[in-house]
């Protein structure tokens, strides 16, 4: 299973209601900014992946957020973590404005809004790629989570150049930025 359906496997129906309530949006546009979300933050964490560093500080974090995955609907009702500011600028680093300004654009939903629903997926993203890609090997090489990063972004622009070119096309943006 790609790393994509397996974090949409764990934001059911009740996980969108939740966002869609801490964004104060419907559910409707909730999935919506979601499925542009993600992709978005898996290219972003790609790109940071190829800088000097950013591969390690991707393990860490996924490593730190790894037990995440069993407590999805818990982490999403107590909202946005108090790092999770930090925890963007680690996980996609200078990407961090290029991603945000791709949800919103994809999405519809404000700035805020965007960076908001970043900081409640990021996590659940770190935890899914930690069991889905590393499971117990905690000493993974940070190559090999840069690599992870990259097939899974290109298998995610092939699917959603298909599903939603207007958010392909900005996935592509972000994977192609310096």
């Amino acid at each position: 299973m790609a790393l994509l359906d397996a974090i949409q496997g764990h934001l059911g129906q009740p996980e969108i209601n939740q966002i869609s309530q801490q964004l104060g949006v419907n559910p409707a546009l909730a999935q919506t900014a979601i499925a542009a979300a993600v992709p978005m933050i898996v290219a972003g964490m790609a790109k940071h992946a190829t800088q000097p560093d950013g591969a390690t500080a991707i393990q860490q974090a996924a490593q730190t957020h790894q037990d995440v995955a069993d407590n999805v609907g818990t982490v999403l009702q107590a909202g946005p973590p108090a790092d999770s500011t930090g925890l963007l600028d680690r996980i996609l680093g200078r990407h961090n404005a290029a991603v945000q300004d791709g949800v919103q654009q994809a999405s519809g939903l404000d700035s805020e809004k965007s960076r908001k629903l970043l900081m409640m997926l990021s996590p659940i993203v770190l935890a899914v790629l930690a069991r889905k890609h590393f499971g117990s090997d905690q000493q993974a090489d940070p190559t090999k989570i840069s690599d992870t990063l990259q097939q899974e972004t290109q298998n995610a622009q092939q699917q959603i150049q298909r599903q939603a070119p207007n958010i392909g096309g900005i996935l592509g943006q972000i994977f192609g930025a310096r």
